[in-house]
């Protein structure tokens, strides 16, 4: 659980005009995540609080298994390969060469990659301030750890400064799928009316966070695990009820659900905490066992609308199944990440090459071009 700094690197000595904090906070994630080997630091600047994920050195968990939240060598190829192989039925030659792709994948300049301004979720929502805080700490951060490499994950729109360090090298990632409800207007496609229509004659019942205890949340936990553990790839973050018990107490996360009536269950549950004016759900889940002509995920993302149109907030629904979104009329946008290499190290050197090539190899994709590859 969380505990003050315990170790010299993550001490953060308030230096001559630098404003560290010295109660910033670290937390081990191992026991909070079962398949993440990292910890989470919460840096005191000033008034603001940034997170960083710092990758443990030695990582013992199997690597088709690293949690890619928190591991960003699993993440940038090994969890795409998992979806190519759920998808597309690949021949046992197509299988070697994907998993000695996955292999390769760890020797990247991602590998052991400090994540700066992002929580162990697969969205990242920043407030402006800390968005601002973190620009003026990299720097700092990067000479404390020289031989780390780090990355900057972008929130909805690309808010990275025009100003970026020289040696940092912005990437595509994914499309994220979003609509504006700050204005009262929501999407005009049939099937986004359609979908609401149906969620409003469901007869499920609405819980909101405060009926969360500790069964509904084991229930939330088992629901999120047949969808993406079971169904997806065993990458995604084991989470425990440790870790949703911290999530909510630090306000991270707000959750709500729709229950059977007749027999009391959870069916499907999501996150609908909102940042800077943009909800974007860090955890969801719904039963895969039940008919899908109940329409479980339909109704948890139109929930999710609901609670949109009601705060005015922008909805950011992630990525995964596009189709299903833009025919709800929601909107692809390009989701970004900046990579630093480490600044000392004897492969600084061979991963600037790495990154400058993928820099000018991926210059020309687009969302257009991700949609076209089923993104």
């Amino acid at each position: 659980m969380p505990r003050p700094s315990q170790t010299g690197l993550l001490r953060f000595e308030p230096r001559p005009a630098s404003p560290w904090g010295t109660d910033s906070v670290e937390t081990p994630l191992a026991p909070l995540i079962a398949n993440a080997e990292a910890t989470l630091v919460e840096l005191q600047y000033g008034a603001v609080v940034v997170p960083m994920i710092i990758p443990d050195r030695g990582l013992k968990v199997d690597r088709r298994e690293r949690c890619s939240v928190t591991c960003m060598e699993s993440a940038a190829i090994g969890y795409v390969l998992d979806e190519w192989r759920r998808l597309n039925q690949p021949t046992p030659l197509m299988m070697m060469a994907a998993n000695a792709m996955g292999a390769l994948s760890s020797c990247g300049p991602w590998r052991r990659a400090v994540q700066l301004g992002s929580l162990p979720f697969t969205t990242t929502l920043r407030a402006p301030e800390m968005e601002e805080a973190l620009w003026k700490i990299l720097p700092e951060l990067r000479e404390r750890m020289p031989d780390r490499p780090f990355i900057v994950r972008s929130s909805l729109d690309d808010r990275f400064p025009g100003n970026l360090p020289t040696d940092g090298v912005k990437l595509p990632a994914w499309v994220d799928y979003h609509w504006d409800f700050s204005k009262g207007v929501t999407p005009t496609a049939k099937n986004f009316r359609v979908d609401q229509n149906q969620f409003r004659r469901s007869g499920l019942i609405i819980i909101d966070d405060e009926a969360f205890d500790e069964s509904r949340v084991l229930e939330a936990l088992r629901l999120y695990e047949l969808v993406y553990r079971r169904n997806h790839s065993l990458r995604n973050p084991a989470y425990t009820p440790e870790f949703i018990a911290l999530s909510r107490a630090r306000g991270w996360i707000q959750l709500c659900g729709l229950v059977d009536p007749e027999s009391g269950r959870l069916l499907a549950f999501s996150d609908h905490q909102a940042v800077n004016g943009v909800c974007a759900p860090s955890l969801l889940g719904y039963d895969t066992l039940i008919d899908r002509k109940v329409g479980l995920y339909r109704q948890i993302v139109a929930l999710a609308a609901e609670k949109a149109l009601d705060r005015r907030v922008i909805l950011n629904l992630g990525g995964g199944v596009g189709e299903f979104k833009r025919h709800r009329g929601y909107l692809p946008v390009m989701e970004r990440a900046v990579v630093f290499p480490a600044l000392r190290g004897p492969r600084r050197w061979s991963d600037r090459m790495i990154l400058a090539l993928m820099e000018k190899s991926t210059r020309q994709i687009t969302v257009e071009s991700l949609i076209a590859e089923g993104g």
